[in-house]
């Protein structure tokens, strides 16, 4: 079962001056073998860089997900431990 969360991307775009935008994206959460806070994201927040009508209350999160020989990370909206109880609520079902 896959976990819904919202992604922050680097879209570097030069012309609109808009380098970050959200998108949503799925995650398996057996997949998930790191969660650590991205403070870096939430200054950029505050700063209004990410995007607009975002709360500056948002924290956010890296997930350092696992891809067989290699690890793949991605940041997320969401402190650690709330993106945590996302992907064990699922787990648990999962395992009845």
């Amino acid at each position: 079962m896959l976990v819904k969360l919202t992604e922050v991307v680097n879209n570097g775009a030069v012309t609109t001056g808009v380098k970050y935008t959200l998108r949503e994206v799925m995650i398996n959460p057996e997949h998930v073998i790191m969660i650590r806070e991205d403070h870096r994201m939430s200054v950029l927040n505050e700063q209004g860089a990410i995007a607009d009508g975002l709360s500056d209350e948002h924290t956010f999160s890296k997930l350092t997900i696992n891809r067989g020989h290699s690890g793949s990370d991605i940041i997320v909206i969401g402190s650690p431990a709330i993106v945590e109880k996302q992907l064990n609520k699922t787990l648990a079902l999962l395992r009845g």
